[in-house]
């Protein structure tokens, strides 16, 4: 149910996207989708967890501001976080579903050219989707729902290094991004617990 959630958001964003670029073919906002792999863990824990691979996938959008060297990035992701766990031969995995909404500043790392280096900075929120714990004792595997165990939000940081390809109206661009929570991911926890920690490899359009 939420995965249909996600897709109506998403696509009534691009699609209102579209339609402000569309009134005004000068406008400084960018649309875009972006996709991409994660490498997630939990941080601020003594316990030791193990990475884990997730999907980010989203729409974008960019407000540049003329004659500078500086806008605003933002957009809607779907985001999969969460970590690995072995223990006493059970090994397992904590999979996390956000909806993620960044708000960075998007700063040109050198004049407009076909290849221009950037690097955003911002915060975000992100949203709890679904929270499930899977476990493997090598007899039996088996899933339970923990979203009573995790908090329905939470908010952090993110920071990221890419380069834009500038394909005439169209630019193609390539992100290595680090997002880090500030919040601790389970309900019983200060926030000196769990925290998620995210690498995100990404490939992106804008129009």
């Amino acid at each position: 149910m939420y995965m249909k959630k996600l897709t109506s958001l998403l696509v009534v964003i691009f699609m209102a996207a579209v339609v402000v670029q569309s009134a005004n073919a000068q406008s400084p906002v960018s649309i875009g989708l972006k996709g991409g792999m994660n490498i997630s863990n939990f941080s601020g824990s003594d316990f030791e967890y193990d990475a884990k691979t997730g999907l980010l996938v989203g729409a974008t959008l960019e407000f540049s501001v003329p004659a500078l060297p500086f806008g605003i990035e933002s957009g809607v992701y779907y985001t999969q976080k969460g970590a690995k766990v072995e223990d006493s031969g059970v090994s397992g995995k904590v999979k996390l579903d956000y909806i993620e909404v960044p708000l960075t500043a998007k700063f040109q790392l050198g004049p407009p050219g076909p290849i221009t280096p950037h690097f955003l900075i911002g915060p975000y929120i992100g949203f709890n989707m679904n929270a499930e714990a899977e476990f493997d004792d090598g007899e039996i595997f088996g899933g339970v729902d923990i979203d009573d165990q995790t908090k329905s939000s939470e908010f952090g940081g993110v920071a990221a290094v890419g380069l834009d390809f500038n394909v005439g109206v169209t630019k193609l661009n390539a992100q290595a991004r680090y997002s880090y929570g500030f919040t601790s991911v389970f309900e019983d926890d200060a926030d000196d617990g769990e925290k998620n920690a995210v690498l995100s490899i990404a490939l992106g359009i804008t129009f």
